[in-house]
């Protein structure tokens, strides 16, 4: 099973250097290099140096870092799309039916029903709040559906991602819904009957998709750009930069698919 532990920083160091048989002095002074070359931006410098060390080995597998305030009940292990956990029977549909919500299949996206009266969501101007617009993202409204499950490639750091205090106290989505219906309370229960966490996954590479412009295909691509991103955060933490917090590389699964159980490792509960 090849992979490189991204859990802390020094565990990704470990690996770089492992996988591409880099001493700590090696590093360094790769580091030094890049930082020295004023002439290019650090990611050109770190995709020269990989292509010169010839990476012709790949990674099987990466982790995955999930942020999600689970309703309390829920198995940590499972990990469905949104289009299932709406549609069907999960505690985030129940959540929601106690309080009149519900969802439909509709043409090419999901209906939104509030006490049984189809939400007209393209008329932005009948709601007061909530952004109808990532509502309907989310409910695939749009020609690019947002239906997957995704994660963070890197566990260190993530306290300070902007997106840690936006998932903390109950899902965008729940929240979004509940000012857009006016239904006060909501996020409330959600909080107070859920627990947060950072649930681990083990995904063959194969299976991921990297959330990119011009995302890498093939297993020797993704090992590759894994593998820049990296030696970034790494750069990034010698430098002392604080901006390693917010570049975290986001994995993705394609939007029909879901996350297999046996690919469960952790589920970290978080403050």
């Amino acid at each position: 099973m090849k992979y490189i532990d991204a859990r802390t920083q020094g565990s990704l160091k470990q690996g770089v250097m492992e996988f591409l048989n880099l001493s700590a002095g090696g590093l360094i002074r790769l580091f030094v290099s890049v930082y020295e070359d004023t002439e290019r931006e650090p990611w050109e410098c770190v995709e020269d140096f990989l292509s010169e060390h010839i990476v012709d080995e790949k990674l099987e597998y990466i982790q995955m870092f999930h942020l999600s305030r689970r309703l309390n009940g829920t198995d940590l292990k499972a990990n469905n799309n949104l289009e299932k956990l709406l549609l069907g029977s999960s505690p985030l549909s129940n959540f929601f039916r106690k309080y009149k919500v519900t969802f439909e299949s509709g043409e090419g996206h999901i209906n939104l029903y509030c006490n049984g009266i189809l939400q007209s969501l393209d008329n932005e101007f009948a709601y007061n709040d909530g952004n109808v617009c990532y509502v309907k993202s989310r409910l695939g409204y749009f020609k690019n559906q947002d239906y997957c499950v995704n994660g963070f490639a890197f566990r260190s750091y993530l306290e300070q991602n902007h997106y840690y205090s936006s998932l903390a106290s109950c899902p965008e989505l729940v929240g979004n819904i509940e000012r857009l219906l006016g239904i006060k309370g909501m996020c409330a229960d959600y909080y107070s009957n859920s627990k947060y966490y950072c649930i681990e996954y083990l995904i063959p590479m194969s299976e991921v998709i990297f959330d990119m412009g011009n995302p890498p295909e093939t297993g020797c691509e993704k090992t590759v750009e894994f593998l820049k991103q990296a030696i970034l955060r790494l750069y990034n933490e010698w430098l002392g930069s604080s901006f390693i917090c917010d570049e975290n590389l986001i994995l993705r699964l394609p939007d029909d698919e879901c996350i297999e159980s046996e690919w469960f490792v952790n589920a970290e509960e978080l403050a």
